[in-house]
């Protein structure tokens, strides 16, 4: 194997233990020729649907429920017409939605792990949102990293998570890997951090919530525009990253 694909590897392998474990009765691998981003009429249109599903009922249901509020979506507009990169911290089990819910109108992918693909009705679910799996086989890393390539090319954004784990209503950020500043610096497209932080719960929250609030905050993106494709570069850009989310978090917990 070369050096090359040694390092696309490192970026994107995930090496830890989900903290939640799901029923997970299927067996799935991503194989060669995966049809990543679901680009014909069928699948575009089915993907449509169910997002309109998807605002009409989490949009309510995630304020009413779990008192969401999004901070910042100013900075989105900042990049409205390209493709980019869209980090989070992963801490809860559907921060998805309040992503899908914030850019209705943009063509999403979402990075996350093959095992979630083996969970019964889920795994239907989330590949019609266009989840898209990260391969656990070493022939298929490359042509993943080559759909997220057109992807971007084609002006749609890319989730990723980061700190690749869910870890339910953690304060804080986590280590992150490689594989968003990866794919952002390749492509020179905007990465745009994203927080999600937690609050008391105040006002009618008091009475009906125990556990405490959410805020999802969107920064300012970064650009990668004169950023040489490089490892050290790959490094600094998620230190950065990681060092403004952080502080950010650090901040909101810190009052």
């Amino acid at each position: 194997m070369n050096t090359d694909m040694q390092n696309e590897i490192s970026n994107i392998e995930p090496r830890e233990e989900h903290v939640l474990h799901f029923w997970q009765p299927y067996t799935f691998k991503a194989y060669e020729d995966y049809d990543y981003l679901r680009r014909s009429i069928i699948k575009r249109f089915v993907n449509i649907l169910l997002r309109i599903i998807v605002a009409i009922l989490f949009n309510p249901l995630n304020r009413i429920l779990l008192g969401l509020k999004v901070k910042g979506r100013e900075n989105i507009k900042k990049v409205k017409d390209k493709g980019y990169v869209f980090i989070t911290n992963h801490v809860h089990a559907v921060d998805c939605t309040f992503i899908d819910c914030l850019i209705p109108f943009k063509r999403l992918y979402y990075v996350t792990l093959e095992s979630n693909f083996q969970i019964p009705v889920v795994r239907h679910l989330i590949r019609m949102l266009n989840a898209v799996p990260i391969p656990s086989s070493i022939h298929c890393t490359k042509e993943f990293l080559d759909n997220m390539d057109k992807a971007i090319a084609y002006g749609n954004v890319v989730c990723m998570y980061p700190e690749c784990y869910l870890l339910p209503y953690y304060k804080g950020i986590r280590k992150f890997k490689k594989g968003a500043f990866h794919i952002a610096i390749k492509n020179k497209c905007p990465i745009i951090p994203m927080v999600v932080t937690f609050r008391k719960p105040d006002g009618i929250f008091r009475y009906i919530k125990k556990k405490p609030c959410i805020t999802l905050t969107v920064l300012e993106p970064l650009y990668t525009d004169n950023i040489d494709n490089t490892l050290n570069n790959e490094i600094k850009l998620m230190e950065t990253c990681h060092s403004i989310m952080k502080s950010y978090a650090d901040s909101i917990y810190d009052t």
